[in-house]
């Protein structure tokens, strides 16, 4: 097999990995959907080896956006559920310390809820539990963002190279038997 064919199989091999990889099956554009059929087919490969590469498929890195959109929903959970908490405490404790006593003091009262004044669901301890799972929650969705962006970028990066290297390796050899 000559070594243009042999460069091209390569070259094929490669984009389709990237194309797959980065997720862009659908997504190409028209000079890029030209080049990669022009690619495949072996067409006008003396017009392409003259091209910058990295302009025609520039590297994209998916992002988890579903991750994201919910790690950032999520991290005003705790603020939301404390100060709904305390709406619903204040107004008792208001009214404890007026028919009560008046030198009580407010965490206690959120957390001992005397006479029931309160739903026992926003006591202290439970908003705090609450909001410490929310958070535990949130530490862990972090976590595994970044791990996965990590991942997802080292994994992509190493198939962008080796696409543009069989790509370079297959328009120097083109270039070569042209001259």
């Amino acid at each position: 097999m000559p070594i243009i064919e042999e460069t091209q199989a390569d070259a094929v091999i490669a984009v389709d990995k990237w194309i797959k990889v980065s997720k862009q099956t659908k997504s190409l554009g028209t000079s890029a959907s030209r080049f990669v059929d022009d690619l495949r087919n072996g067409r006008n490969s003396g017009e392409w080896a003259s091209v910058n590469i990295e302009q025609i498929l520039p590297y994209r890195s998916e992002t988890p956006r579903l991750l994201q959109v919910i790690r950032a929903g999520a991290m005003f959970l705790p603020i939301l559920l404390t100060w709904l908490a305390l709406s619903q405490v204040i107004g008792p404790f208001a009214l404890y310390l007026q028919n009560q006593q008046a030198s009580a003091n407010f965490l206690w009262f959120w957390q001992q809820n005397p006479g029931k004044s309160f739903s026992g669901l926003w006591k202290l301890s439970h908003v705090a539990l609450t909001d410490a799972a929310v958070l535990a929650f949130l530490t862990v969705l972090v976590m595994r963002i970044t791990w996965w962006e990590t991942s997802r970028a080292e994994r992509s990066e190493l198939v962008y190279i080796d696409m543009v290297s069989a790509l370079e390796f297959h328009f120097l050899a083109v270039r070569n038997s042209k001259a």
